[in-house]
């Protein structure tokens, strides 16, 4: 497995973890208290759709670096 590309999977991977963010600041109005367990600092629960985005996110990410450096 070659580094080459590896930039789409950081970048994936990081605009994976911004959507992640981003859905707390939506959800919560702010990201003090917020936690990686999805859950306000009261208690009311980040919506799912948040973290299935940033997982197809990061997950096209490191596909397009593994698809670009397939060998056959």
């Amino acid at each position: 497995m070659s580094l080459n590309n590896l930039s789409y999977a950081v970048i994936g991977v990081l605009l994976g973890l911004l959507v992640l963010a981003l859905g707390q600041l939506v959800d919560c109005q702010n990201l003090a208290g917020a936690t990686m367990a999805l859950q306000c600092p009261n208690g009311n629960p980040v919506s799912k759709l948040w973290l299935i985005a940033s997982i197809v996110i990061a997950g096209s990410g490191i596909a397009a670096w593994l698809f670009r450096n397939r060998n056959f």
